[in-house]
């Protein structure tokens, strides 16, 4: 979806986000399991949710407390020589989660990414997860503005998307 020019101190991340739904994990999950999820789905990242309760014990929906990346599994679990199949998800997941609500701007969200080092970013309202923007969906958003940079088309993985594109098309006409 190509957005027209909105200047970026006031397009919404809402508006650059991969939107619901997202793959997640719970914080009982083992490790193992969850990377081999990744790689099957091709995910640099999963957040974590945990299960919201009422009163009464009854399981009222999900919200997000971390988030797991190929480096947390890489650098905690890997390089520490933990058993990914007795790990768990909650003791290697990045928390606390930061995060942005939907009304944030593509700029603030690039400000916090910069701040905290981050390339993701989960979009949350109310404790409930919405969606999440990337480095690369900022890259791709740059690009969008100056599609004649070699670098930033490189950055945005705009080829994964024009093909991706084409095989909907396809898909469509058939």
């Amino acid at each position: 979806m190509s957005i027209p020019h909105v200047d970026d101190k006031t397009l919404s991340v809402e508006m650059v986000m991969t939107p619901l739904p997202l793959d997640t994990a719970m914080p009982l999950d083992n490790v193992i399991d969850l990377a081999r999820t990744m790689k099957d789905k091709c995910r640099g990242s999963v957040v974590v949710t945990e299960y919201v309760t009422d009163s009464a014990g009854n399981k009222t929906g999900t919200r997000p407390v971390g988030i797991i990346t190929e480096r947390d599994i890489v650098r905690r679990v890997v390089a520490e020589s933990k058993d990914p199949n007795s790990t768990i998800v909650y003791d290697i997941m990045s928390k606390p989660l930061i995060s942005v609500g939907p009304e944030a701007t593509v700029y603030d969200a690039a400000l916090i990414m910069t701040k905290y080092r981050i390339r993701r970013l989960p979009i949350v309202r109310d404790r409930t997860l919405l969606g999440i923007i990337t480095s690369s969906d900022l890259a791709r958003r740059m690009f969008e503005e100056n599609r004649g940079d070699p670098i930033l088309r490189a950055m945005s993985r705009f080829q994964d998307i024009e093909k991706l594109t084409e095989e909907q098309r396809n898909r469509d006409r058939n």
